[in-house]
């Protein structure tokens, strides 16, 4: 638990192996870059250039795990 906030940080594994820990404020931020990134069509553009229709899901899933609806 993070004492300054206490709300449980949140972790998840990467498809290699890595563990991430993000706090309050790294979760937020995380959560606007996405959602602002899936509403453009730039962001869109560059999700699909760089991560192909995979990284559509991806970011979904990403929210969806911090519990936002797409």
């Amino acid at each position: 638990m993070n004492s300054e906030d206490e709300e449980p940080e949140v972790r998840f594994t990467a498809a290699t192996g890595e563990l991430y820990s993000l706090d309050k404020k790294e979760r937020t931020l995380l959560r606007e870059v996405i959602r602002l990134s899936l509403a453009t069509a730039s962001g869109r553009k560059k999700i699909g250039t760089r991560f192909g229709k995979a990284g559509f899901g991806i970011a979904e899933s990403l929210l969806a795990q911090m519990g936002i609806k797409v």
